[in-house]
């Protein structure tokens, strides 16, 4: 009589939570959404502790089995990356991950700001706000990276690692990238002109300037389905219905399918 397989085991190497998990739900709940994750099925708990160790390689992606059941393990995250503007670093691990967004409907017009941060993989807040009666997509989306930096300097004083996602190459870019040029010539553009959203990107650009060798700045492409920068757009567009003026901690149901079905108006 052949012998009876045990249980499979999936190896998770870039995703929410990274580690060995003995089920796919568990394994899916890691990669799913996930930009660039690296997983993969193994027969046996033994050979997926000994590709873990080993690295993701050439490994392809696993294929979503009939059944699984159970929980695994994650290893400790690193500390304190380097700073990577306008880059998604999806081989290293984060304690702490956020996105921010921005939303503005009709443009210049109510604009709104979005941020959702994950602890250890797991969502952990919600928070919407900052309503601008005569807002625009750029200042919205300025607001909430400010918004961003000001929860990673409180989570790098604790010492944890931080990413900080934004689906904004403007916000990017000008804190970033442009505001150094435009700070040594009194905030103004090459061409003399006084740089727009001088109110934000000041303070936004001298608290990313402290950090920068701390934290990691990475671009997330909008609406592709993401569960952190969608969840971010639903917050700013929340924000911006809600005609909130303060940054608010989202009170609702913390189940994504639900927060996600939140509609305008």
């Amino acid at each position: 009589m052949a012998a009876r397989k045990g249980p499979k085991s999936y190896v998770v190497w870039v995703g929410r939570q990274t580690g060995i998990f003995s089920t796919w739900d568990e394994c899916s709940r890691q990669v799913k959404g996930y930009p660039k994750a690296r997983y993969k099925s193994f027969p046996s708990r033994e050979e997926a502790e000994a590709a873990f160790a080993k690295g993701p390689g050439g490994a392809a992606p696993a294929r979503k089995p009939r059944t699984a059941s159970a929980t695994g393990t994650k290893p400790a995250a690193s500390r304190r990356p380097k700073a990577m503007p306008a880059q998604d670093a999806t081989d290293q691990r984060f304690d702490i991950e956020i996105y921010c967004d921005g939303a503005c409907e009709p443009n210049p017009g109510d604009a709104g700001s979005g941020m959702v941060v994950y602890r250890e993989g797991v969502l952990a807040e919600l928070w919407y706000g900052l309503h601008t009666p005569r807002g625009t997509n750029n200042t919205a989306e300025l607001n909430a990276f400010l918004q961003a930096l000001q929860v990673a300097r409180k989570e790098v004083a604790q010492g944890a690692s931080v990413r900080i996602h934004c689906d904004s190459t403007y916000t990017i870019n000008a804190i970033t990238k442009w505001a150094g040029g435009w700070k040594k010539r009194g905030w103004k553009k090459a061409d003399g002109e006084p740089i727009k959203n001088p109110e934000i990107i000041q303070p936004t650009h001298a608290l990313y300037e402290s950090l920068k060798s701390a934290i990691t700045i990475a671009h997330v492409k909008g609406h592709a389905g993401v569960e952190g920068n969608e969840l971010a757009d639903r917050m700013a567009m929340y924000g911006a219905d809600q005609r909130e003026g303060e940054f608010t901690l989202y009170r609702g149901s913390y189940r994504v399918a639900e927060v996600l079905k939140l509609k305008r108006g």
